[in-house]
């Protein structure tokens, strides 16, 4: 009778505790999913002021890259002009809007990875369906296959569940080279029409003038518009709003500096100065990208999922589960691109500097040798195979990807009020987790957010910034310390000056452990597909479900 009464009562206290950890997990996720995950806010792109209340003056939006392009779209909606200033002279010609980015004549130079490994998160394409609701009806006119988002991501060779409850409606992506995506996107932009009020010139922004009558507000950029850098002589242009989408150059942080911005007497607690702002780590992470131009045949030929199977995505990656001493941490990638283009692609973190996979050879005699859990599927040999020996033409691009960077603005003093910046301008990530054209598009919909906030202002409010880098640091922060835990448990990484390498503590230990439930778990793998995908947040995996499978998996592992 005791034994019974005992048992009901620890079955109580365990229910009682699984309800009270569900319920903190519920509202924990709740409240990040509303301040950090962008979701709630995406569906208010392509809101924005009748023209004739719209803010006075003219957004410059310095950089004409994707982050810059996304930002002039949304501030289209909310300023009467919008001037991109762009310092690549032949983005003002046709050629910078084709139909077909293959065919261009020429090539970006400010863009090391033009022609490398690129990937688009389904949350990022669902941002860009509001802010151009045509969009795959010109995907499909430039060749560009919008297919289901799935990830076809494997650990060591192990694919992850593809998570059922999307079987009906799959979140869709692109897919699309670096160069395709930011061609189209500046077709949809510039040289369609349809944003009349969005203009670009070609210069560089080498400055801003702080306004006479109040400095917290910049009221001119200056620009030189001879790109040769020979002239010295600066054109000024006025400026209701400044946004910084110069990418890894950064310039606005030195025309902040330039200009005095970023200093005071005294920093409130959790501030610094402008010079404090910035922090670098260097993970030596080298890509090397083949992009194969594939004759029509032959691409008919290729065993990919799409040739074989009706709404399949045709892509196959692996990462190596562990660093090794000799070779570091590596991956490799095949994707169908658009038009008629497989890239195939090969990621290494290592100190070695010899690092190169120059023909699909050397990728081929690599692929043996990658260290999986289970076989790379016979498809992806036979893909390798048939390029070969079709000895299709190949374009080929080695980059070492220079250290990643973070300045928090949202740490600092004396901003101006009418300045921001967005995409690499503030952050640069891992590129291999395919948050690039996601961080852009946070950093429109968190212009579009903070410019809705004005409400019929007629300038931009004096707590702009502030605001804008506030909600900046909820929404990007954890991109950062994904970047960093990756790179710290990596021996040969450069970290933070005073920081130190490893990764140690429960979080680390259970995220691996779940990535491995995932390959037999629909419960994880929707976990991690919304993570991948942008539409997670950092709790999901610790539902508590998925928290008592984990733990159950692993003393069932150590049992057998």
């Amino acid at each position: 009778m005791y034994f019974i009464l005992d048992l009901v009562v620890f079955l109580c206290l365990v229910a009682i505790s699984y309800g009270a950890f569900w319920i903190s997990w519920f509202v924990t996720r709740r409240r990040l999913f509303k301040r950090i995950t962008g979701i709630p806010e995406v569906q208010n792109l392509g809101d924005g002021r009748p023209r004739d209340e719209r803010i006075k003056g003219t957004a410059v939006v310095c950089g004409g890259s994707i982050a810059g392009l996304l930002a002039a779209r949304v501030c289209h909606d909310f300023f009467e002009n919008v001037l991109i200033i762009e310092p690549e002279e032949w983005l003002s010609s046709e050629d910078a809007t084709r139909r077909f980015s293959w065919e261009q004549s020429n090539k970006r130079t400010r863009i090391m990875q033009y022609y490398s490994l690129h990937g688009l998160q389904a949350f990022c394409y669902s941002g860009l369906l509001k802010l151009f609701p045509d969009l795959e009806e010109q995907c499909r006119y430039s060749g560009i296959t919008v297919p289901p988002a799935e990830a076809n991501v494997t650990l060591a060779g192990t694919y992850l569940r593809r998570p059922p409850i999307y079987d009906k409606d799959f979140p869709k992506t692109m897919e699309a080279s670096r160069a395709g995506f930011e061609t189209l996107i500046r077709r949809l932009v510039l040289g369609r029409g349809h944003y009349d009020d969005i203009k670009q010139i070609i210069g560089t922004v080498s400055g801003i003038v702080p306004s006479p009558d109040d400095r917290s507000r910049i009221s001119k950029v200056l620009v030189r518009k001879d790109t040769s850098n020979s002239s010295t002589v600066l054109h000024e242009i006025d400026a209701s709003l400044v946004v910084d989408c110069t990418g890894l150059s950064r310039a606005g942080f030195k025309w902040l500096s330039k200009a005095g911005y970023g200093t005071a007497e005294t920093y409130p607690e959790g501030k610094r100065a402008l010079t404090d702002l910035k922090i670098s780590l260097d993970q030596k992470l080298h890509y090397c990208t083949l992009i194969c131009d594939v004759p029509p045949s032959v691409l008919k030929a290729l065993p990919l999922p799409s040739n074989t199977e009706e709404n399949k995505r045709s892509n196959y990656a692996i990462i190596e589960d562990k660093p090794t001493e000799a070779n570091g941490r590596r991956m490799f990638t095949i994707q169908r691109l658009d038009g008629p283009h497989v890239m195939l692609f090969v990621g290494q973190y290592t100190d070695a500097s010899n690092v190169d996979y120059p023909s699909i050879a050397a990728v081929r005699s690599l692929l043996p040798h990658l260290i999986t859990h289970t076989p790379i599927p016979e498809w992806v040999f036979r893909c390798v195979d048939m390029l070969e020996e079709a000895q299709v033409n190949v374009k080929y691009s080695h980059v070492r990807i220079p250290p990643t960077s973070y300045i928090r603005y949202h740490q600092g003093v004396n901003i101006p009020c009418n300045f921001v910046a967005s995409g690499d301008s503030v952050m640069s990530v891992d590129p291999l987790f395919g948050q690039g054209s996601t961080k852009a598009m946070l950093g429109a919909i968190l212009l579009h957010t903070a410019l809705a906030k004005t409400g019929c202002s007629e300038k931009i409010p004096a707590n702009f910034s502030e605001f804008y880098f506030k909600e900046h640091f909820y929404k990007m922060d954890r991109f950062w310390q994904a970047t960093r835990s990756v790179a710290y448990g990596l021996p040969f990484t450069t970290p933070i000056p005073g920081e130190k390498l490893g990764v140690s503590g429960f979080t680390p230990w259970y995220s691996r452990k779940v990535r491995f439930l995932a390959i037999e778990d629909e419960d994880a793998s929707i976990a991690l597909w919304n993570s991948g995908m942008g539409f997670g947040t950092p709790v999901d995996i610790f539902h508590p479900l998925i928290f008592l499978k984990t733990l159950w998996k692993v003393v069932s592992d150590r049992m057998n």
